[in-house]
């Protein structure tokens, strides 16, 4: 063998790879694995990394995060943990206080139970009349002051050509609050956006510290503005230190213009560590706001309506993707949405690379739980959404939903059980993007860090194994990749995750502070602890 750039001695080797499941050594050379062993051969410029006491993974992946409209939102106000209107108005007032009169206040991760009944006249008050944009913490919903309508342009009902909407009163008058992506996104629009550079130092910091977690790649199912000249400027500079997938939104009203663009987009250069692999698209929206689209209503009486208003538009925008050789990924939280979504699929067939997936599943009817594997299709899950849901059903989520229904969410055992894969990501930043969190939530089915709180179905807990496999084979494979990432065997991506520390044997409630010793992304050290 030719000299490696790269051997780690002396560790065990978790390759998730059936033919060779255990190793102690494995070598890396020009971004490829090149030999997978117990005593390989080095060379007088090989790095040797001393693996006593390290366990070495294939990198792991997050299959499901939005890293430009996080870090664009970082200098907002965080709402997390405030249940109540009344603390709410408490901290926007204590945000506007010392603001220019024209000061925008923007405002991250606001819980339903703290929604106002009058948004627009609760902010005006709070902001002391200033723009104010608050994101809710699924971001399907925002709230606007009337400062801020005005400068977004927004007087009355738009159509944006799916359920999106902008909500009024009995007058037709804006309420404040903005639902569903297409609207929120046309609100957002109005807030000053930081420049590229800018973006692109947030960025830079924030891969680094997913590096840091152990994370060598990220699927990112969205088309924020700048991403594309972001990633670009951070891979010339040499600061791109994980892989992106990106799967760019389709709405309805612009079927045609997405479409353009991706006949254009780079879908397959191996030589760089970003790409355009897969489509995504909203058939639904979240169960909390009332828009998920249930098989029947929720409590509320909500829930009865797809976002596409023409289920035969997304069928054919589907089938068009697939034409370009791209699969999609649909959003499909409630259990009818996933019926639509996997029927579509299942109409349309799989693309020429990759395959289907169905981004979160919270709710599943018993019908469809085998469909994911007989129909080839991953289902991607973010088990930390899990930690807003209580054992006494008590949560927003649940209450929506009622007792009957509660006990079907998060299904990740049954998908797999069934013979399905599950991908596994975190949807960051509505949930932190820690893997070793993610994984220890799939096991626990309750945050890792409340150890008297009881988990929300036992029964859909993933093993150590599973949780894993969720963040590498698994994941390899929802992004069509399984043929060169995933596993650790030559010929191979040279993605890997070392920890001090076995992820595998660890209790789940200490996984989420296994250290990360080295992360390496297409062989070269993209972290390295100390």
């Amino acid at each position: 063998m030719t000299a490696a750039d790269l051997v780690i001695l002396g560790a065990t080797v978790h390759t998730m790879d059936p033919q060779r499941p255990l190793a102690s050594a494995v070598a890396v050379r020009d971004g490829l694995v090149v030999a997978v062993g117990d005593d390989l051969p080095i060379g007088s410029r090989t790095e040797v990394v001393d693996g006593s006491g390290l366990v070495v993974t294939p990198g792991l992946v997050d299959s499901h995060q939005h890293p430009l409209h996080g870090v664009a939102d970082a200098g907002g106000v965080d709402a997390a943990g405030l249940t109540t209107p009344v603390r709410l108005r408490d901290l926007l007032r204590r945000a506007a206080d010392g603001l220019p009169p024209d000061g925008w206040v923007v405002v991250n991760g606001v819980e339903y139970p703290a929604l106002p009944d009058r948004p627009r006249q609760f902010l005006d008050d709070a902001v002391a009349g200033r723009p104010a944009f608050l994101w809710l913490a699924d971001s399907h919903t925002a709230l606007m002051s009337t400062r801020a309508l005005h400068l977004a342009g927004i007087t009355g009902p738009i159509d944006f050509g799916d359920r999106s909407e902008i909500v009024v009163d009995e007058d037709g008058v804006p309420t404040g609050q903005l639902h569903e992506m297409s609207a929120v996104l046309h609100g957002y629009a109005a807030v000053p956006s930081p420049s590229t550079e800018h973006i692109a130092r947030l960025a830079a910091d924030l891969f680094a510290d997913q590096a840091a977690c152990g994370i060598t790649a990220i699927h990112v199912p969205d088309s924020w503005a700048g991403t594309e000249a972001v990633l670009d400027a951070l891979e010339a500079q040499g600061r791109l230190p994980l892989r992106v997938l990106r799967a760019p939104w389709m709405f309805p009203a612009r079927i045609e213009e997405t479409l353009d663009a991706l006949r254009g987009a780079r879908a397959d250069d191996r030589a760089k560590l970003w790409r355009t692999g897969a489509v995504k698209f909203f058939l639904d929206g979240t169960i909390d706001g009332g828009s998920a689209w249930l098989g029947h209503p929720d409590c509320a009486g909500d829930g009865t309506r797809p976002m596409w208003t023409d289920l035969g538009r997304y069928r054919d925008a589907v089938r068009r993707a697939a034409a370009l050789g791209l699969p999609s990924f649909t959003h499909a939280i409630g259990d009818r949405a996933v019926t639509e979504a996997l029927d579509t699929y299942q109409a349309v067939g799989r693309p020429a690379r990759g395959r289907h997936r169905v981004e979160h599943a919270e709710l599943l009817a018993d019908d469809d739980v085998t469909r994911f594997a007989g129909l080839d299709v991953v289902a991607s899950m973010q088990p930390t959404h899990l930690d807003w849901t209580l054992p006494d059903h008590t949560d927003n989520w649940s209450e929506r939903l009622g007792p009957d229904r509660c006990g079907h969410g998060w299904r990740c055992a049954d998908i797999v059980r069934a013979g399905g894969r599950v991908a596994l990501g975190s949807d960051w930043p509505v949930a932190g993007y820690d893997p070793r969190v993610v994984m220890a939530g799939a096991r626990l089915r309750r945050p890792a860090a409340e150890h008297g709180r009881a988990p929300v179905g036992a029964d859909q807990a993933l093993t150590a194994r599973q949780s894993l496999a969720g963040y590498t084979t698994w994941a390899a494979y929802g992004s069509g990749e399984e043929q060169v990432a995933g596993r650790i065997r030559e010929g191979f991506r040279a993605d890997l995750t070392v920890f001090r520390g076995d992820p595998l044997t660890v209790p789940a409630e200490e996984l989420a502070d296994l250290p990360v010793e080295l992360t390496v992304v297409a062989g070269r050290v993209a972290h390295r602890a100390g």
